[in-house]
């Protein structure tokens, strides 16, 4: 089993994460309060699997969650279960990866759009590629 990650790559992880949901929130498409429905549901996406990556501390250390209903199911506690979290965390990045690029439409469809495929844009493909190089 691989080593567990430092802080400091949960931390560039982290700002990765960080900086593709900013990408997407500065997409033309993003106008609060009705965004695009593929641009809403892929930053939801991102947005949770920064938070899941930010309760690794706790989930090792045993401690409580600030939202344990965002894991399902419940991760566990000790360092064999935040780092499964963490791995989780990566695995959806490279999901993310696949929706950000996708010129199929099949990103659409999942989230319930119609009509044409959403360019999520050369700087948030750019940032989706950052982030799985970590």
């Amino acid at each position: 089993m691989p080593a567990a990650p430092t802080p400091e790559q949960r931390a560039a992880l982290a700002q990765k994460l960080g900086e593709l949901i900013q990408a997407i929130e500065n997409h033309e498409l993003w106008t609060p309060p009705t965004p695009n429905q593929t641009l809403y549901h892929v930053w939801d996406f991102l947005k949770r699997s920064k938070y899941m990556l930010s309760e690794f501390d706790n989930i090792e250390a045993g401690r409580a969650l600030t939202h344990p209903n965002q894991f399902r199911p419940a991760p566990g506690t000790g360092a064999a279960a935040a780092k499964k979290v963490y791995d989780d965390v990566v695995g959806r990045n490279m999901m993310a990866q696949m929706m950000v690029t996708d010129t199929t439409g099949k990103t659409a469809m999942l989230t319930g759009s119609s009509g044409p495929p959403v360019d999520f844009g050369s700087n948030a493909k750019e940032k989706v590629r950052s982030l799985n190089s970590v």
